[in-house]
């Protein structure tokens, strides 16, 4: 219980003070003029203006409210090192147990959770900090190694902020950073990294041996100086993705060998692609393949059309015919590695090529490179190019047997699974007809097309490190001009030439894996009727076995969470796959040795303490402070005594009774009355 004056005006405050204004300007004007009764009439008016004030004595009944402790407890990835998470979950517990002993104080936990943004120190003390009633806040505790990765704090809390440093200082981690890396790179350049190799707690080593692979295979490896930006290239070999390892040996002393590693996701492309045309003779069909290929701005076409061989007599003027020499030497010696495909359009040996020059080509695809074979009529007569040193890269022979009647181009069982045909099988049924089929034999290779009888029609095969396809007919142009419904041809033309230039989304044997949603997904192409499982192995090094099931033709998927954060290698027979899990340079490893740094501005404001743990688990003395004693100290910690409280009751009684009041007015009154009149 207790007591205090407050004041209930009979009048409004400022005609109060106006009205006593008046009364002790005339009073004043009073002494002035030295009336008698002047004395008597100042204390009539401070009667009159204690009156109007009417004072009120208040006794309240109050119920004291405890105070509100906060705990901020860091469960960030960094916390799993080193026993740093037992250590900081055992002086959690200790805490618990003091303020429980303590009736007039509460405790608030707030967690620092794992984030692929790494430690929010400053965003979890808010949230705890907001969670405590107004006026009641007694102090913030906060367990961890101290490493912050938000911003502070813009407005300091009105209580202390103590932090218990939690881990080894002195311990030594090695840590490999990317400053920068690009985000594409040319196919067949080099890709330029710039990386860092900082070394702490320790004595940092000169140089430190870094390896590089992408997408899991060979390591390039090489010595690099720590401490200092190094800059270290790498060539990219493929279109797509290339996910990039970087790799630095480890130390003699480490924290963790995760900030060992790192990845960087490099989408090679191509600069140009540079296509050779060459076309036998001209036909209705010469310009299918022309116009295609030119209506991509990525492609630098070089096409030739021979119009009169070096044998046929002609009598025709050379500047009628708009002929210009046929640079064979330089394109098929000097500058056959700069294309990426080459394609013989009905060619046949009329004296244009000589052998040697078609012996060049069948290196070049043995090397790499992608051909491309339209067969018409002269592939089945003693000319064919099945006849020349290009024989040995090519998949079928002719039978020298022309079939003319007309026929519906299907699709074979290996054709409803490669890439290069399978999205094409939904309207398979509608294509129109073709009328001239080539007749072969089938030496190696894929056929995805036949005809009605099941003999080859497209075949595709690979040779060496290069590929080869061959179109057993010259009628596929019939498509393009809408004959008997038309059919697919542009699709079917783009696709082929892609899957001959290697394009990744087009591999008929093929593993792909990425993480969505925390699962990570794999789906397997592939021309055989079955896989055997996937081999996982997770960013920990342990390998998992993930069963794969048929999710269509050729296609084969399957999943298993993946929650950790870094890289995941899946390995089906001779495929390899890589996915990222989380974030590929997590922010939580960039930095591992504990550190009070990002804290101490906001520790000292608040007039809070810093105390390092290490491998002590006992806790600092807990006292309960007042607002103005000093709150921390080297063995102690304070918690502010707020004296909140509750009023549960009210009593009110008038300090001035009425008839007291009026009693004194009257005197008042009376005596300056009296005083006037006397002589």
């Amino acid at each position: 219980m207790s007591g205090q004056v407050i004041f209930d005006p009979l009048l409004a405050p400022m005609l109060i003070a106006s009205i006593c204004a008046v009364l002790f300007l005339l009073i004043g004007l009073a002494f002035g003029l030295k009336l008698r009764g002047s004395f008597m009439r100042a204390l009539l008016v401070v009667a009159i203006g204690m009156v109007l004030a009417n004072p009120i004595w208040v006794e309240q009944e109050k119920e004291p409210l405890s105070d509100v402790a906060v705990l901020v407890h860091d469960m960030s990835e960094s916390m799993t090192l080193d026993g740093r998470g037992q250590q900081s979950e055992a002086l959690a517990q200790s805490i618990r147990e003091r303020i429980a002993t303590d009736a007039g104080l509460d405790l608030v936990e707030e967690i620092i959770p794992p984030s692929a943004d790494g430690s929010a120190i400053f965003a979890a003390i808010q949230k705890g900090i907001a969670k405590a009633p107004p006026g009641r806040l007694a102090g913030v505790m906060l367990l961890s190694d101290g490493l912050a990765h938000d911003l502070p704090l813009g407005r300091m809390p009105s209580a202390p902020v103590h932090a218990m440093v939690i881990g080894d200082p002195n311990h030594g981690d090695r840590t490999l950073r990317i400053i920068n890396a690009p985000r594409y790179g040319l196919v067949g350049e080099m890709a330029e990294f710039v990386i860092h190799i900082k070394d702490e707690g320790q004595s940092p080593a000169s140089d430190a041996l870094v390896s590089l692979r992408v997408d899991g295979g060979t390591p390039f490896s090489v010595r690099v100086v720590v401490g200092k930006d190094v800059r270290v290239t790498l060539p990219i070999e493929k279109r797509g993705d290339n996910v990039v390892e970087i790799e630095v040996a480890p130390a003699l002393e480490e924290l963790t060998l995760v900030n060992n590693r790192t990845a960087v996701n490099v989408n090679g492309i191509r600069d140009r692609l540079r296509v050779l045309l060459v076309t036998g003779e001209p036909y209705a069909g010469v310009r299918a393949w022309r116009n295609l290929l030119k209506s991509d701005p990525a492609v630098d076409l070089v096409h030739f059309t021979i119009l009169r061989p070096p044998l046929k007599i002609d009598p025709t003027p050379v500047n009628e015919m708009a002929l210009i020499a046929f640079p064979t030497r330089e394109l098929f010696v000097e500058k056959l590695d700069g294309f990426d495909l080459i394609v013989f359009d009905r060619y046949t040996r009329r004296g244009v090529l000589p052998m040697l020059y078609l012996d060049n080509v069948a290196r070049y695809v043995e090397k790499g490179g992608a051909l491309l074979v339209v067969a018409g009529p002269e592939f089945a007569g003693p000319f064919s190019l099945a006849r020349t040193p290009l024989a040995s890269v090519l998949p079928a022979r002719s039978l020298s047997t022309i079939k003319t009647h007309a026929f519906r181009p299907e699709l074979t069982v290996q054709g409803t699974r490669h890439p290069v045909t399978a999205a094409l099988a939904p309207s398979s049924k509608t294509w129109g007809r073709w009328g001239r089929h080539i007749s072969s034999s089938l030496f190696s290779g894929t056929s995805v097309l036949s005809d009605e009888a099941g003999e080859p029609l497209m075949i595709l095969d690979r040779v060496g490190n290069g590929r080869v396809a061959m179109f057993m007919s010259d009628h596929a142009w019939l498509w393009a001009r809408g004959f008997d419904g038309g059919g697919p041809h542009a699709e079917l033309y783009r696709r082929l030439s892609h899957w001959l230039m290697k394009e990744p989304e087009l591999e008929e044997e093929a593993l792909r894996a990425q993480i969505k949603d925390g699962q990570l997904l794999i789906r397997q192409h592939t021309l055989a009727d079955g896989v055997e499982p996937a081999q996982v192995t997770g960013p920990d090094g342990k390998i998992m076995t993930v069963p794969l099931s048929i999710a269509g033709p050729g296609l084969f998927t399957g999943s298993m969470p993946a929650n950790a954060s870094g890289l995941y290698s899946v390995r089906a027979e001779k495929l390899l796959a890589v996915a990222s899990g989380g974030a590929l340079n997590p922010k939580e490893y960039a930095h591992l040795i504990p550190s009070i740094d990002a804290l101490k501005p906001l520790v000292s404001q608040s007039r809070g303490g810093v105390f390092s743990m290490r491998a002590n688990t006992d806790l600092p003395n807990i006292r309960r402070t007042s607002t103005r004693d000093r709150q921390a100290g080297r063995t102690w910690m304070g918690l502010m005594r707020n004296h909140a409280f509750v009023v549960t009751g009210e009593e009110r009684r008038p300090l001035l009774p009425a008839l007291l009041i009026a009693f004194i007015l009257v005197a008042l009154a009376g005596g300056a009355w009296w005083r006037e009149g006397r002589s």
